[in-house]
């Protein structure tokens, strides 16, 4: 089995459609973001926002393969602004998705506490990303405590003199059907979070055009993936999915098309996830044909963004 030839972390260069079929239900989380669509041309291929569907589909099969029954697949990504208006490429590529038997289970949002600037006609910065969680199971692995976070100081002022509407639950007002009971937060160090993580941008250069920041697939690792579970991401760019898993000592597989980013990955792997040797296996070069480019067409150009 493939899985067992896995140390800590490995780099493949190759098509991730081929190159998954190895790992035939042995994945625990999938955790990636895709090239977007029309986005950094000079950088690596493009595809179309109008085509984005097509393109995505044909990943679909081997991710779902590659899981495990109670797995995840988490999809980073943005939609476009096409002619001056928002392109419904990416909930038409979550409705594809669920329409093959993918489960929704939640939708989160990465805030960028420090996004681009720029100004354009009609619209404002953008200062957000979607995350989408899908699984194959309706109740896949969810390790909610493991992405606690610190309680808040408001604790100190407000639980120190409780009234007798706060020793019992305390219906919303409005009918609503929520409440809550205020005395149950005495004592507590540790919350659970909200489906919006803010993280900010990566701000120095990583050696690829779009490196996400390693907080980002961090919290869908330690929520999603088990204790010495296996983390997959299928479009690698520079790494990041690998530091983050081997921070937290899960084992990782990065598939990459472009041996340019295998090396700054294996190289970020080493310099910034502190990787020894022994924890990274051979970096893998296939023959696995890059067959991607067949379903790209030739960019078309919407108009230059105006200067801040």
């Amino acid at each position: 089995m493939m899985n067992e030839q896995i140390g800590k972390c490995r780099i493949i260069h190759g098509d991730s459609r081929e190159e998954l079929l190895s790992f035939k239900g042995e994945v625990d989380l999938i955790v990636t973001s895709p090239p977007y669509a029309d986005a950094r041309r000079k950088h690596y291929d493009s595809v179309h926002p109008d085509k984005f569907v097509e393109w995505f589909l044909t990943f679909h099969e081997s991710f779902y393969n590659a899981l495990k029954p109670h797995g995840s697949f988490v999809l980073n990504i943005k939609d476009k602004v096409v002619g001056g208006i928002r392109h419904w490429f990416v909930w038409k590529t979550i409705e594809a998705l669920c329409d093959r038997g993918w489960h929704c289970i939640d939708d989160y949002i990465w805030h960028k506490t420090n996004p681009m600037p720029g100004y354009w006609p009609n619209r404002l910065r953008d200062g957000w990303e979607y995350c989408f969680h899908l699984a194959k199971s309706k109740e896949p692995h969810f390790d909610p405590d493991a992405v606690r976070k610190p309680i808040g100081d408001w604790v100190h002022s407000r639980l120190v003199r409780l009234s007798n509407t706060d020793l019992k639950r305390h219906d919303s007002e409005n009918k609503s059907g929520f409440g809550r009971n205020i005395s149950k937060w005495v004592g507590k160090q540790t919350v659970l979070p909200s489906n919006i993580i803010s993280v900010a941008l990566v701000g120095k250069n990583k050696g690829h055009p779009a490196v996400f920041p390693t907080d980002l697939p961090l919290f869908f690792i330690k929520l999603l993936c088990p204790k010495n579970g296996l983390v997959v991401d299928p479009f690698a760019g520079s790494g990041t999915t690998g530091i983050a898993a081997l921070s937290v000592n899960r084992k990782c597989v990065l598939i990459e098309n472009s041996t340019a980013y295998c090396q700054v990955a294996l190289r970020r792997l080493r310099e910034e996830g502190k990787a020894r040797d022994d924890e990274l296996l051979p970096f893998v070069e296939t023959e696995t044909p890059l067959a991607q480019a067949s379903l790209f067409e030739q960019p078309r150009k919407y108009g230059k963004r105006r200067k801040a």
